[in-house]
C-alpha cells in the first residue's frame, strides 16, 4: 500500500500510526504542498479534493483519513476493529465525533494561528473565537469521558488516533488545554508509544 502525505500532515500521521499498530508497511510518498504538488493534475486524478492523505491499494483509491484508518484496520485483522458490534460502534461513535466536532475547529485555529503566521499574516479573531467557543463545549466531553479510563473506548483503538492527533495540537495552534487534565495526560500515553514516536516528525511540546 502507498500513502501520499506530506512530513507535517496531522491527517497522515492518524494513518501512519494506525498502519505502525497493526504491522502493516506502507510505501510514502511525500508530497511538497509549498510546491503545489497537493493540486497537481497527477495528484487530483487520485483525490480530487487536493489534500492529503490518499491511500492507493493496488488499483483501490481511498481519501480521508477516517476512511483510510478503518480500511487499514480492517485489512489487518487485528485489535483495531473490533468484532462486536457494540464495541464497533462506540469506536465508530467517536470518529464521527471527531470529524464533526473537534477537527473543524482545530482545522480553522491551525489556519489562522500556524499557517497564517507563517507567512506574516495576522489571524482573523472572529474565525478564531468561533472555533474556541465551539471547542469549550466539545473538549470536555472528551476530559470527562478519559477521568476513569485511559483510552476513550477502554482499550487503545482507532477513536483515540484520530482525536489524538488532532487535540496534541493545542499547542501548536495556541489552544489551552490546561482546563483539560485528563486529556492532557492521555495525549501523554499516546506520544510514549512506539508507533506515535516513530510516526512525529516534529514531537508536539507543552504539557509539562
Amino acid at each position: 500500500m502507498k500513502l501520499y502525505t506530506f512530513p507535517i500532515s496531522p491527517n497522515g500521521k492518524r494513518v501512519n500510526v494506525c498502519a505502525a499498530e497493526a504491522g502493516i508497511a506502507l510505501d510514502s510518498a511525500m508530497l511538497d504542498a509549498a510546491r503545489g504538488e497537493l493540486r497537481s493534475p497527477e495528484y487530483m486524478a487520485l483525490n480530487p479534493m487536493g489534500k492529503a492523505p490518499t491511500l492507493a491499494d493496488g488499483d483501490f483509491t481511498l481519501w480521508e483519513s477516517g476512511a483510510i484508518v478503518c480500511y487499514i484496520a480492517q485489512k489487518s485483522g487485528g485489535k483495531l476493529w473490533p468484532g462486536d458490534p457494540r464495541e464497533l460502534s462506540d469506536m465508530l461513535r467517536w470518529l464521527f465525533f471527531c470529524s464533526c466536532h473537534i477537527d473543524p475547529y482545530f482545522t480553522t485555529l491551525m489556519v489562522e494561528r500556524f499557517i497564517k503566521a507563517r507567512r506574516g499574516l495576522p489571524p482573523d479573531l472572529v474565525h478564531t473565537t468561533y472555533a474556541e467557543e465551539w471547542l469549550r463545549r466539545f473538549v470536555p466531553i472528551v476530559d470527562k469521558q478519559l477521568t476513569d479510563r485511559p483510552y476513550l473506548t477502554g482499550e487503545f483503538g482507532l477513536a483515540d488516533i484520530l482525536l489524538g492527533c488532532s487535540l496534541e495540537l493545542g499547542p501548536l495552534v495556541k489552544y489551552d488545554l490546561g482546563p483539560y487534565p485528563a486529556v492532557r495526560r492521555w495525549i501523554e500515553r499516546l506520544q510514549a508509544r512506539d508507533s506515535w514516536r516513530a510516526c512525529t516528525v516534529q514531537p508536539v511540546r507543552g504539557y509539562e
